[in-house]
């Protein structure tokens, strides 16, 4: 019998270099970065927190909020004794802020550090109010990181030294200030990168026209770009990225944003689907607004500026998102929106995808594939579709580090994406079937137009002598003919000379002008004459 030997066991361990390199650079863009930042200042219960960039030099950046502070104690936990990382937002199953019951939005604990992305030091102040003692304290810091110190991958792996410092930190006891109640972050050691990147955002065509407020923002620059909101460049591209990811209300009344109800037609208005949907995005902004939360942008007061359609005259449907089971024996809860519009892309273009929200922040922009979905999303018809799903209850389990992506293979997210691509099988094949009535219906225009002018330029030409009748007679039969008993050239609509409908139309055209001008007295010439001009005032027409 051979030997067995006996199963060791052991701990996964993460080397401490991994969390200092990702402490770095893990944000997506300067929005992102700005969204942690955001991010704990709701999980403090502040109802306003205040970016400033200096704008337009970019020399300075601070981040002001009027919630609980952080204590020295939480201070002294997180950048030395149990380190970055160590969250406790969330001990004891807390999962909602102490006074505003809000959904804490904070897991890992690294948010602080986004501002170490765009700055090599920042300062922190604090004033708050001790838990344990009542008593009203302040302090100042000050952390220096070691940026410069990164080794290289190849190095560390031979040297097997991997605790690794991120950086240097001080502080000293200030008096508290009432005024300055809540926690500030600030830095003026801006990395330069940031800087540039704005700047070059900032000499944005007609910046001079720059407006602190909202509307006006968007009505000069955001709602005049013609596809993106990419042509505005970084700086406005950042104030428009992190209203969108930020848990704030839509912008404007409950009529208009985000779905304009006016563009729906009554008898669309009525349908239980329309009903059920725009219930769940009103839902939504009641309880976004009654949350009290502000996010101030250099001096502008951001709100989420979705408003769909923003082309006029489009053919809108709206459909309701709803999802309530069990995947994989825990629960998971959400509900949400499909807009379409017939034939139009959505703009602007990033809008176009599906955003998902968790904990009311939303996890990247709007997904342009759909989570990957399998049949469209290469077609023209997927540029036409946008849409929200708000988790209610699960899928954190499935969110990356970043907070910016998802483990796509963990159950609620594969759950989500089934549910998603099940609905979305429904809704192309309902826009495909309007896009498909709606070009028929302006063909079938298009014909009565043309149909209208060749009469019109027959009738004229031959001073009333021939007219033009349109009527099936067979494949079989000629694609025009004259009946000079009658006075009628008849088109033989069964007859097809061209694979392509503008080429068909054309060569149809010509034909009609070539009998017409056969029927006509006088000399070759004439005759000649009398073709060119009506086969031109035909094709005028058509082309």
């Amino acid at each position: 019998m051979a030997n067995i030997k006996p199963t060791r066991k052991g701990i996964i361990r993460v080397a401490d270099v991994t969390i200092f390199q990702l402490s770095r650079g893990l944000y997506r863009s300067t929005a992102t970065a700005f969204k942690e930042l955001v991010s704990n200042a709701y999980d403090a219960d502040a109802t306003e927190v205040r970016i400033d960039t200096n704008f337009p030099k970019f020399n300075f950046i601070s981040c002001v909020d009027d919630g609980k502070g952080m204590s020295l104690e939480a201070f002294l936990n997180y950048f030395s004794k149990n380190g970055i990382g160590s969250c406790t937002k969330r001990m004891g199953n807390k999962d909602k802020t102490d006074k505003f019951k809000r959904p804490i939005i904070g897991r890992l604990g690294i948010g602080m550090l986004a501002i170490g992305q765009l700055s090599h030091s920042f300062h922190i102040e604090s004033h708050y109010t001790d838990e344990k003692s009542g008593e009203r304290k302040a302090y100042h810091a000050k952390i220096i990181l070691l940026d410069e110190m990164i080794p290289d991958r190849e190095e560390t792996i031979r040297s097997g030294k991997n605790k690794k410092d991120v950086g240097k930190w001080s502080y000293e006891l200030i008096d508290y200030d009432e005024t300055k109640k809540g926690f500030r972050i600030y830095t003026s050691d801006v990395r330069k990168t940031f800087a540039d990147e704005m700047k070059s955002g900032a000499q944005y065509k007609n910046l001079d026209k720059m407006s602190f407020k909202l509307d006006k923002l968007h009505a000069t620059f955001y709602d005049t770009s013609k596809k993106s909101i990419r042509e505005c460049g970084p700086y406005l591209e950042t104030i428009w990225e992190l209203a969108i990811l930020c848990p704030l209300p839509y912008y404007g009344s409950e009529e208009k944003f985000p779905v304009d109800v006016e563009t729906f037609d009554d008898k669309e208005k009525g349908t239980i689907q329309f009903k059920r949907a725009i219930s769940i995005v009103h839902k939504r902004q009641r309880g976004l607004l009654k949350e009290c939360f502000r996010v101030v942008f250099d001096g502008i007061e951001l709100r989420r500026h979705v408003q769909l359609p923003m082309i006029p005259e489009v053919l809108p449907k709206l459909y309701p998102l709803e999802f309530d089971e069990k995947v994989m024996e825990k629960r998971l809860r959400f509900s949400g929106y499909l807009f379409a519009q017939v034939a139009h892309h959505i703009r602007p273009a990033e809008l176009n995808g599906i955003q998902i929200r968790l904990r009311n922040v939303g996890i990247a922009g709007y997904d342009s594939t759909f989570l990957k979905y399998y049949k469209q999303v290469e077609t023209i018809r997927s540029k036409w579709v946008s849409g929200e799903i708000f988790i209610d209850e699960g899928l954190e389990s499935a969110l990356n580090i970043d907070r910016d992506s998802f483990n796509e293979h963990d159950e609620h997210f594969k759950g989500l994406q089934k549910y998603l691509h099940g609905e979305l099988d429904s809704v192309f094949e309902e826009i495909t079937k309007l896009a498909k009535e709606k070009s028929e219906s302006i063909r079938d225009a298009h014909v009565e137009i043309l149909n209208d002018s060749m009469q019109r330029a027959i009738s004229t030409r031959t001073n009333g002598r021939l007219k033009l009748r349109r009527q099936p007679m067979g494949q079989d039969a000629p694609a025009v003919s004259v009946d000079l008993a009658k006075g009628v050239i008849i088109l033989n609509t069964d007859c097809r000379l061209a694979k392509k409908k503008k080429a068909n139309n054309i060569i149809q055209a010509i034909e009609i002008a070539y009998h017409a001008a056969r029927t006509t007295d006088g000399s070759e010439e004439s005759r000649h004459e009398f073709f060119l001009e009506l086969v031109t005032e035909i094709l005028d027409t058509i082309l």
